[in-house]
Formats: structure tokens, C-alpha cells, sequence
């Protein structure tokens, strides 16, 4: 199976469980940060095996996610939304 794909599907996993604790305002913030982790994982695997110049966008979103405050700002939406669309645009190359 494609790197790719693998981290695209994490990061979209892992940003559902995001919705969901929002639109069911609860906390999944345990199992949410054990899946950011596992996003970090599989996206430097899919670097390593298919190094692309469209792997920085997905990079800069998952750097820039831990600096911003979800419950306070929209900023922590935002830049998840910039990632989804730079792992779109990753896996549809």
C-alpha cells in the first residue's frame, strides 16, 4: 500500500475523532494525542519511502497544530483543515 495513503487515512482518522469530541463536546484528548503521534510516525515512513515536495504542507500543519489552543481559537481548525487539504493534494498526485 501506498506511504501516502496510510498517513493521509491516519490524519483524517484522527481529525474525525477531533469533530467528534467537538460537535459532542467531550475529550478524547488521551486517544487524539496517541493518534497525533501516530500521524507523525506514518508521515516521516511515507517521507522516507516516497520523499515529495508536497510532503510540507502536511508537515508544516502537523508542526504548527501543538502551538495552537482548540477549545479557545478556530486557529487549531484551521490549520487541521490546511492539512487535510495538503494530504489530499499529497495523495492525489
Amino acid at each position: 500500500m501506498n506511504p501516502d495513503v496510510v498517513a493521509a487515512t491516519t490524519y483524517f482518522l484522527t481529525m474525525a475523532l477531533g469533530i467528534a469530541a467537538r460537535t459532542k463536546r467531550r475529550s478524547f484528548g488521551k486517544w487524539h494525542h496517541v493518534m497525533y503521534g501516530l500521524c507523525c510516525v506514518t508521515l516521516v515512513v511515507a517521507i522516507i519511502m516516497h520523499p515529495s515536495s508536497l510532503h510540507v504542507v502536511p508537515v508544516a500543519a502537523l508542526l504548527m497544530l501543538p502551538l495552537t489552543r482548540p477549545r479557545i481559537s478556530r486557529t487549531h481548525d484551521m490549520v487541521g483543515v490546511f492539512g487535510a487539504l495538503g494530504y489530499a493534494m499529497l495523495i492525489r498526485m
